[in-house]
C-alpha cells in the first residue's frame, strides 16, 4: 500500500463555526450594538442629507493611510521598498478618543491619542504608556449672523481653519457637524434658521439684512431641512417619532366631512362667480 504524501493531504483551516444560537441570528454582533440602521428601524425614514452627514467619519488627522498592491500569496498591502524587495505595509489605526470636554468646544476634529512610546526612542528598550492631548485655549468668537458673543476652548487647528476659511461663520458652515461636535453643530443650525428666517435676521437693520443675505446667500436652505442640520442621533429620532405620531393621529369624521363640505361649497362659489362674470361680458 503506497503511502500518499503529506503534501496531497487536505489540511482543515481554522474558521469560524457556528453554535445552536448561531443561526437565530443573520447580521453580525457588532451591528446589533453599533449599527443604527439596524438597531433602530425608523432610522431609514431619517432625511437623507442628516444620515449622510451623521454617517461622515471622522477625519485623519494624525495618520496618513498608505497605498499599496495585494499579493496572491499573501494578505495585507505591499509596497517596493529601497533595494527593491516588497514590503508590508501596516496601517495600524490609532486610538483617538473625544471626551465630553470636546462637544462642549470647537477642537476642529482632534481628540486625545492613546498608545505607547520607547524609552529614548530606541526600540529594543521598553515602551511606556503615553497620552497625547490637544493644546486648549479659551476664546472669545463672534458670530456676523448671530450678532453674538461666544466664549468657548479652542485648538490651535480651530484658530487656523477659521483663518483659512476667512470667518468664523464660514468655519462653522462650511465643516462637516462630525469635526463641530455638538457645540459647533448647533450653532450651525442656529445660523441656517436665521438665514431662513429673515424676519428674525436684523429686523431694524434692513441695511445689515441685505449686506448678510448677500454674503451669505448660497448657504440658506428651507427651514425644515436647516431644523435637521447637526441634530444628535437621540434628537433625530425623537423628531422623526413625533414626526410618525402626528401622521398616525386619529382624525374626527365631523372636522374631516366639514373640510370636505367647506372645499366644495367654496368650488361651488368660485364656479358661480365665474359664470356670472360671463354673462355680464356676453351682455356686454
Amino acid at each position: 500500500m503506497s503511502r500518499v504524501p503529506l503534501a496531497l493531504h487536505k489540511i482543515p483551516l481554522p474558521g469560524y463555526k457556528p453554535g445552536r444560537s448561531s443561526w437565530t441570528h443573520k447580521l453580525p454582533r457588532n451591528s446589533y450594538l453599533f449599527d443604527p440602521a439596524v438597531r433602530y428601524p425608523i432610522y431609514s425614514k431619517l432625511p437623507e442629507k442628516w444620515r449622510k452627514d451623521y454617517e461622515e467619519p471622522k477625519p485623519m488627522l494624525y495618520q496618513k493611510i498608505e497605498t499599496g498592491t495585494k499579493r496572491p500569496q499573501a494578505s495585507g498591502l505591499w509596497v517596493k521598498g529601497k533595494n527593491g524587495e516588497p514590503q508590508r505595509i501596516a496601517n495600524i489605526p490609532l486610538q483617538v478618543r473625544y471626551p465630553p470636554e470636546s462637544r462642549e468646544g470647537l477642537w476642529g476634529g482632534e481628540g486625545i491619542v492613546w498608545g505607547f512610546r520607547y524609552a529614548r526612542g530606541n526600540k529594543m528598550s521598553r515602551k511606556y504608556y503615553k497620552v497625547w492631548k490637544p493644546q486648549l485655549f479659551t476664546r472669545t468668537l463672534y458670530s456676523e449672523i448671530l450678532d453674538k458673543k461666544f466664549e468657548t476652548t479652542v485648538t490651535g487647528l480651530t484658530l487656523d481653519l477659521i483663518d483659512e476659511a476667512y470667518g468664523f461663520d464660514f468655519f462653522i458652515l462650511n465643516t462637516a457637524p462630525t469635526v463641530l461636535q455638538e457645540f459647533g453643530s448647533k450653532l450651525k443650525r442656529e445660523m441656517l434658521l436665521c438665514l431662513a428666517d429673515k424676519d428674525n435676521l436684523f429686523p431694524n437693520n434692513p441695511n445689515k439684512q441685505a449686506e448678510i443675505i448677500k454674503k451669505y446667500g448660497k448657504y440658506i436652505m428651507d427651514k425644515e431641512e436647516a431644523s435637521w442640520v447637526g441634530l444628535t442621533l437621540k434628537e433625530a429620532l425623537e423628531k422623526q417619532m413625533k414626526i410618525e405620531l402626528e401622521n398616525r393621529k386619529p382624525v374626527p369624521l365631523l372636522e374631516k366631512y366639514t373640510e370636505q363640505l367647506k372645499e366644495q361649497l367654496l368650488s361651488q362659489t368660485v364656479v358661480s362667480e365665474d359664470a356670472a362674470l360671463h354673462v355680464h361680458s356676453a351682455k356686454k
